[in-house]
């Protein structure tokens, strides 16, 4: 009976660390919550650097400043309202590398509707660097996905 509960005890402890996010996950989620409900003021210094680079194709925007921030992210945030956008669900979290002060992770999303209708799928690559305020975003680079459940091809 005692080992039936230890092990019970252990395969719960055990779920509950496969499923706590990292603080980098924390961070991408925070920013995906704040931009999905609209809430742009103020993100720009709680998740961005200070010049941070939007990587759109060819196109490399580097704000100066954090108000040009905001202002790229309600750019953002608007054309996709125009096409019905609702919020974002984060599907999956891909780490590509990791040290101790810099990451570059790579987000699955879902996008919906204001129906709740599915929108379309969307990848996002962060790079984000480890400051005294804690994880910053350095770059954002969108994607597109390479099928519904993954965002790169696999390695063959």
């Amino acid at each position: 009976m005692k080992k039936s509960i230890l092990l019970a005890i252990l395969l719960i402890c055990t779920s509950f660390h496969v499923h706590a996010k990292t603080p980098i996950e924390e961070h991408i989620t925070a920013f995906i919550s704040e931009f999905s409900s609209n809430n742009i003021k103020g993100t720009a210094s709680r998740f961005f650097t200070e010049s941070p680079h939007f990587i759109f194709g060819p196109h490399i925007l580097t704000p100066k400043n954090s108000k040009q921030v905001e202002k790229i992210l309600s750019e953002i945030h608007d054309a996709l309202a125009e096409k019905g956008y609702m919020n974002s669900e984060i599907v999956s979290f891909e780490t590509h590398f990791q040290n101790g002060n810099m990451s570059v992770t790579t987000i699955l999303l879902k996008r919906y509707t204001s129906e709740g209708l599915l929108l379309d799928h969307q990848c996002s690559t962060y790079t984000l660097a480890e400051t005294t305020e804690g994880w910053k975003i350095l770059s954002w680079l969108p994607s597109e996905v390479k099928d519904n459940t993954r965002c790169f091809a696999s390695e063959s």
